[in-house]
């Protein structure tokens, strides 16, 4: 299924105040708003999804065919 056929899950209803407040998780995809405009911009949208990619990380980087420079020292 293109990108195109897909049907959006959720209405475009951002604003421009909320758009720039507006993110994606990096684990799951799902927009999400930040919390707040102080800080760094939060990567996940969860405490799971965070959980999830430090696992993910830990696991890919003992994989014996991982890219030389990427495995971490045991």
């Amino acid at each position: 299924m293109s990108a195109s056929a897909r049907p959006a899950t959720l209405p475009h209803t951002a604003t421009p105040q909320t758009a720039a407040r507006q993110l994606h998780c990096a684990c799951c995809g799902r927009p999400f708003v930040r919390p707040s405009t102080r800080g760094p911009a939060p990567l996940y949208c969860s405490e799971d999804c965070q959980k999830q990619m430090r696992v993910r990380t830990r696991v890919w980087s003992r994989r014996d065919d991982a890219p030389f420079g990427l495995r971490r020292a045991s």
